[in-house]
């Protein structure tokens, strides 16, 4: 009774993790969210899917790395045992095995892509046990080998269970949609479209079924549709597939209008729909150019947008929907129209936010930091392995419009132990191997990487066969401390070779503390000093690269690094607080954390630097933000110096009730960051308030102390 009641609460669930859509026809769905969970197998508590033992322990100096174990029981009755029925994993940190009523059934190694499990024969009437067992120890076969991020545990995506009719789209020829929508050329007039599956034949006699094509808009209304017969032969598969011009389509415009049709597949037999699926279709096309930057639709489209991890606190990477939901409420407030989820394939339900939000998306593989002489063949059969798993269960989102092969493949992660000293000839012929493969699967997106410069000062770094290259710089961080202004200067050196003619930035930044604060300008260049993250010092940071990444135009893609806080076991630094600039206080709780963040990890602060953005991205609101508002005092003896993140037209500055200054112009080029003439302290205390022209204000108090 107790399993009835699970099958059927998590029925209820479906729509909430199933990336199919609301109406399931033809056959059955059931998102499998209440496990049983161990480390030992022989305690065990019961947890809800998604889940990671790492949810806590990943904050922490040592998180958890070994193997971990789930089960459920999933009850049948007699008729049902032998019709078709699959598990559908979408994503079993770091590899998993799979048993069924005790027997070995699958193994999979990879945590972030999915993979099905086909449970033909190996099912009975009544209860029968699913057992999982995730592990997540080092393995030097299986990327990500070294990261600055942590390598997360357990069944940190759905899961599900599919029953099927005799025949049926095939779960895993096209991914968890089991259906792929090409659209080769798009333009205002015509939008090609290619709808394709595989259909299967379970049953002992051939078959001929109705295969019926539909695209619907936005409204509902069919916009096409078409029937055929198809003869399929017992116990075999076949791929099907058919091709219409869509005239005048509504285009996918990113943020403006992103607009979404519905393309589906019914497979009938007379009035019976043995099966249906369906995926929302985006008409876009794009250019990258060497010169002008990125084109959607025909028109300039500068993107520029932040990195993100799949992390969250008390989460870890097992978040749910409502999380991501309240976190994409954070990016619209943010105005981003690029996300880089990094280092790894996200869960399927970040893409579809992207899709029906309009954000155009780069997602990659977790090849990060590691290639190395010894490597096995197995590490490179398992890099191609996820890149064709991502890719065939990814393809339909209208969002992606770049497929990433690598992120930082160089000495400093690859430590020796791993698979001996860093081989950059094999990672130039892997790249291009990986990059022909990855363009045959869709050769319609964009295929390239994320190098941090080293790899381009070698001799034969334009060789490299990519449609882009992206760059991670740290000006004024990591290279050149206390200098961002290098910046420019790096990125003309990039785009001056031939293999990164098409430029982009995918990471630049700073660790910031939102609790950690100066005046002294000679501590803020310190960065001997790791432990101490100087809000202001990190608006100074994204201050300049804001202002450098406005005058080079031909920069496709810039993404900052990065959206929220995240946890990584290896850093203890960005620890100290210090609320007035004067007393320092070690911070434990902010330890094992990369805080170059423009959201805390519990997503309860927005630093300074949210806000620069939100007023240079943001369009559709008016921000007026004053900048160091948590510093609780000010030196007496100073003036006090004014920035102000602020999109609107003019801004009036007011103290104490008494307007001092009116500023028409920021005088540089963001037009977004505007500095007051320092004023001197009024007494001990002074409230300062801002007014824009159109009303919006923002205002902070400062006391003043003698120092």
């Amino acid at each position: 009774m107790k399993a009835f009641v699970r099958y059927i609460v998590a029925a209820v669930l479906v729509l909430l993790c199933m990336p199919l859509s609301a109406q399931q026809r033809g056959h059955r769905v059931v998102c499998l969210e209440s496990w049983e969970f161990s480390k030992d197998q022989f305690n065990w508590s019961r947890v809800t899917v998604p889940h990671s033992c790492n949810a806590i322990d990943g904050h922490s100096p040592a998180y958890y790395r070994g193997k971990a174990y789930y089960k459920t029981t999933l009850t049948f009755k007699k008729e049902d045992v032998n019709a078709p029925m699959f598990l559908l994993f979408e994503g079993a940190a770091q590899s998993a095995e799979v048993y069924v009523n005790s027997k070995h059934v699958a193994t999979h190694r990879g945590g972030y892509t999915p993979f099905v499990v086909n449970l033909h024969g190996l099912v009975r009437a009544g209860d029968n046990e699913v057992r999982v067992m995730c592990d997540n120890h080092e393995d030097v076969n299986l990327i990500p080998v070294s990261s600055d991020f942590n390598k997360n545990n357990g069944l940190h995506n759905p899961v599900h269970l599919l029953q099927m009719n005799d025949v049926y789209a095939s779960p895993t020829a096209c991914g968890i949609y089991r259906m792929h929508v090409s659209t080769p050329e798009v333009s205002p007039e015509v939008a090609q479209t290619r709808l394709t599956t595989e259909l299967v034949n379970d049953g002992t006699r051939a078959t001929t079924v109705n295969v019926t094509y539909t695209l619907k808009n936005a409204e509902g209304e069919v916009c096409y549709k078409k029937t055929v017969k198809q003869k399929i032969p017992a116990a075999s598969s076949l791929s099907v597939e058919d091709n219409f011009d869509l005239k005048n389509p509504h285009l996918w415009d990113g943020l403006d209008d992103p607009y979404l049709y519905d393309a589906i597949i019914t497979i009938s037999k007379g009035k019976k729909v043995l099966d249906e699926v369906s995926t929302k279709v985006g008409y876009r096309y794009y250019e990258m150019t060497s010169d002008k930057g990125f084109y959607l639709n025909g028109h300039s489209y500068p993107l520029r947008g932040v990195s993100e991890h799949q992390d969250l606190a008390e989460r870890a990477s097992a978040m749910m929907p409502s999380d991501y939901d309240r976190d994409y409420e954070i990016i619209k407030e943010l105005g981003c129209n690029m996300l880089r989820l990094a280092h790894y394939p996200h869960s399927d339900y970040e893409f579809r936010k992207c899709d029906s939000l309009g954000i155009i998306v780069q997602t990659e593989i977790p090849w990060v930091n590691v290639c190395g002489i010894n490597a096995d063949q197995g590490y490179y059969d398992n890099i191609r392995q996820q890149m064709g798993e991502m890719i065939t269960n990814l393809y339909n989102h209208p969002s992606i419009v770049f497929w990433g092969i690598w992120n930082e493949l160089n000495s400093w992660g690859n430590k020796p132990e791993f698979q001996g000293k860093f081989d950059a000839e094999r990672v130039l012929k892997e790249t291009n191997d990986i990059y022909h493969y990855a363009k045959r699967l869709d050769p319609y997106r964009k295929v390239g990487f994320s190098d941090d410069s080293r790899l381009h000062h070698a001799k034969w770094a334009d060789s490299f066969e990519v449609d882009y290259v992206s760059e991670n710089l740290y000006n004024g961080w990591y290279q050149r401390y206390g200098d961002p202004g290098h910046f420019t200067d790096e990125v003309k050196k990039l785009h001056g070779k031939k293999c990164a003619s098409i430029c982009n930035i995918s990471e630049y930044g700073a660790g910031v503390n939102p609790f950690c604060h100066t005046t002294d300008t000679t501590l803020m260049l310190d960065r001997d000093d790791d432990t101490r993250h100087y809000e202001e010092y990190g608006n100074w940071i994204h201050e300049s690269h804001l202002q450098q990444i406005a005058a080079l135009p031909y920069l496709n893609f810039t993404t900052a690094w990065v959206l929220f806080d995240f946890a990584v076991a290896a850093r203890q630094e960005g620890y100290v607080d210090s609320p007035d600039g004067v007393s320092f206080t070690d911070n434990p709780a902010r330890k094992y954390t990369n805080d170059k963040g423009l959201v805390t990890r519990d997503r309860k602060v927005k630093k300074d630097v949210f806000y620069l953005y939100k007023a240079a991205w943001n369009h559709k609101e008016t921000t007026v933000y004053i900048t160091s508002r948590r510093m609780t005092h000010l030196p007496s003896g100073k003036p006090v110096k004014i920035t102000v993140y602020s999109n609107a037209k003019s801004l009036t500055l007011y103290r104490n009730g008494e307007a001092v200054e009116t500023m028409n112009s920021t005088g540089e080029n963001t037009g977004v960051i505007w500095k007051f003439k320092p004023l001197e302290p009024n007494g001990d205390r002074d409230t300062f308030m801002v007014v824009s022209d159109n009303g919006t204000t923002d205002q902070v108090t400062w006391n003043y102390i003698n120092r």
